[in-house]
């Protein structure tokens, strides 16, 4: 069962705000600025852990609202790295991309076809599963925003102001298509996961 609830408090899928300027004097010099790339990203990976949770969080039913603000505010994310971080930082880096950047991209591959299917509880634990493994590789100290902050340090300020304003991104309807679903294991076991997650 699938339902759409009235009461879910609701987290903005259009930006995640921080402050852009400012901070604590008493930090050692730079510390600061190089800090504030992955706490706006771990932001953003917590607000969509919690539309997660909420779309979960009745035994009975499956919050369809909370999962569709969830499948809007990944994909959101999804293009704040592909379009704006990681080629930002390719292009400092001489054309050469990140170390991480190949598996990223394949797990934002994985993601992004396990937003066709409809919520149920083989998708969240996919989902689930896909993003517990990603999300380290970028937030862990040496990961790919830190990465990113060492190499474009100078440009911060207009990169988290271009990444609080990315646009939502349109969302297609979820497919429950035994076609879709066998195509969907197919790009998880090519990201390196277990098609059994779906099963």
């Amino acid at each position: 069962m699938v339902r759409t609830m009235t009461d879910t408090p609701k987290a903005s899928t259009a930006t995640t705000r921080i402050s852009l300027v400012g901070g604590n004097e008493e930090s050692p010099p730079g510390r600061l600025r190089r800090s504030r790339l992955c706490e706006f990203m771990a932001a953003e990976h917590a607000r969509l852990d919690e539309l997660l949770a909420h779309s979960t969080a009745s035994s009975a039913a499956i919050d369809a609202g909370a999962y569709q603000d969830f499948r809007k505010g990944l994909l959101r994310h999804i293009g704040i790295e592909e379009k704006i971080l990681f080629p930002a930082a390719q292009r400092h880096r001489g054309g050469e991309p990140l170390p991480l950047a190949e598996k990223l991209k394949s797990d934002h591959g994985a993601l992004a076809a396990l937003m066709m299917l409809p919520p149920s509880a083989s998708t969240f634990r996919a989902v689930r599963a896909v993003l517990d493994a990603h999300n380290s590789l970028e937030e862990a100290p040496g990961g790919a925003y830190e990465q990113c902050e060492s190499i474009l340090d100078r440009q911060l300020d207009e990169l988290l102001d271009r990444c609080a304003k990315a646009a939502e991104v349109a969302v297609s309807p979820w497919v429950n298509s035994p076609k879709v679903l066998a195509a969907v294991k197919r790009v998880l076991i090519r990201a390196g996961y277990d098609a059994s997650l779906l099963d």
